[in-house]
C-alpha cells in the first residue's frame, strides 16, 4: 500500500486560502483541483509498503515524534511549481522552527527507509498542493503573497493513498500528537 505521513490543514487555514486564490480563468480548463478536505502537508511519502510493515512504520514514526517541533506552520504564498515548467500551484508553509522540523522529517525517512525502499528523499518542500495541471500542459508562472494564515498542528496523519479514476483518495491510518 502507499502511504505519507502527513499534517492535515484545519477547516479556518482552508477557507483562507480558497479566500486569497481564485484559478487564474483561462488555467481552469487545464487544472485538476485538489479536494480541499484533504489538503495536507506533507511530512514524508514513503511509496509503497508491506501491509505487514505497517505496524514497524507507525512504531518508527511515533519514535521519531517523541518530542515534535513545536510552534506554528504559516502559510506564506501560493506560487506555481516548480520554477521551470511548473505543472503545481502550492501554497509554500513556514515553520517557526525551521531547522527543527527539517531535522524531524529527516529522521523520519532515514528511520522508515529500512521498510520503505521508496521513500522520497528528494528536499523538504513544506507546502500544500491545490492544483495540478492536466498532463502536457504547463502552467504561466504564478505568485501571490499571504499573511495571517497559519496553525499549530495538533497532530500528524499516516495516510494511505489510493490513486482513483476520481482523484486520489487519501485514508487515514494513524495519528501522531504534535503540540500538546
Amino acid at each position: 500500500m502507499r502511504c505519507f505521513l502527513g499534517i492535515p490543514l484545519p477547516v479556518d487555514c482552508r477557507a483562507a486560502i480558497r479566500q486569497a486564490w481564485s484559478v487564474p480563468d483561462h488555467e481552469r480548463p487545464h487544472l485538476k483541483l485538489s479536494d480541499p478536505g484533504q489538503w495536507h502537508l506533507t511530512l514524508a511519502f514513503f511509496g509503497e509498503i508491506q501491509y505487514a510493515n505497517s505496524i514497524k512504520l507507525v512504531e518508527m514514526i511515533g519514535r521519531a515524534l517523541e518530542t515534535p517541533p513545536e510552534g506554528a506552520l504559516g502559510v506564506t504564498r501560493i506560487q506555481t511549481f516548480p520554477a521551470k515548467k511548473p505543472t503545481y500551484y502550492v501554497a509554500l508553509c513556514e515553520p517557526e522552527q525551521d531547522a527543527k522540523w527539517r531535522q524531524c522529517v529527516a529522521q523520519i525517512v532515514d528511520m522508515a527507509s529500512l521498510i520503505a525502499p521508496q521513500v522520497d528523499r528528494k528536499p523538504w518542500i513544506p507546502h500544500v498542493t491545490l492544483a495540478r495541471s492536466r498532463p502536457g500542459h504547463v502552467l504561466e508562472p504564478f505568485e501571490m503573497s499571504l499573511n495571517g494564515i497559519g496553525w499549530v498542528p495538533l497532530y500528524a496523519t499516516l495516510y494511505q493513498s489510493e490513486l482513483t479514476p476520481a482523484g486520489p483518495k487519501y485514508t487515514p491510518l494513524h495519528d501522531f500528537r504534535l503540540n500538546a
